[in-house]
């Protein structure tokens, strides 16, 4: 499925986000934030029509799912949301950049919810100490920034 390395992908990803995060910043100082999040979903509806046979045949597999598997499927959508609104506060409420240092801890929670919800253990001792590393830094940028 992936065309292009997972490890390049990332790095696309930080660079997107690092782009990102500064116009939400920039945005919030103009707009309201309903706004910011509607701007932030138009790339959908302008690609969606290219989407609609896999969406389609992605929600007749759906049906077919038990309420268990359906259900952490669709908590996509409110975990989306709830996210980019926890971090959209936080960028408006201070700056990008310490929003996002602060953001970064959520690997550990990634371990953590794999495990919680999936059993999927993730975690080893560099794992756990590069976590606790992670959160001493949260705390430092949190006391010092409040």
């Amino acid at each position: 499925m992936n065309l292009i390395p997972w490890y390049i992908a990332a790095i696309g990803a930080a660079v997107m986000w690092g782009i990102h995060y500064p116009l939400i910043g920039h945005a919030l100082k103009y707009v309201s934030l309903p706004t910011v999040l509607v701007i932030t979903v138009l790339p959908l509806f302008v690609l969606g029509p290219f989407f609609v046979r896999p969406v389609l045949a992605d929600l007749q597999t759906l049906t077919g799912l038990g309420w268990g598997i359906r259900a952490l499927i669709l908590a996509i959508a409110l975990t989306s949301l709830l996210g980019t609104v926890s971090l959209y506060l936080a960028i408006g409420g201070k700056n990008a950049t310490l929003a996002a240092v602060i953001e970064i801890s959520y690997p550990v929670f990634v371990a953590l919810f794999a495990w919680l919800l999936f059993r999927e253990v993730h975690i080893n001792a560099s794992v756990l100490a590069g976590g606790a590393l992670v959160f001493a830094g949260v705390a430092i940028i949190i006391l010092g920034n409040r």
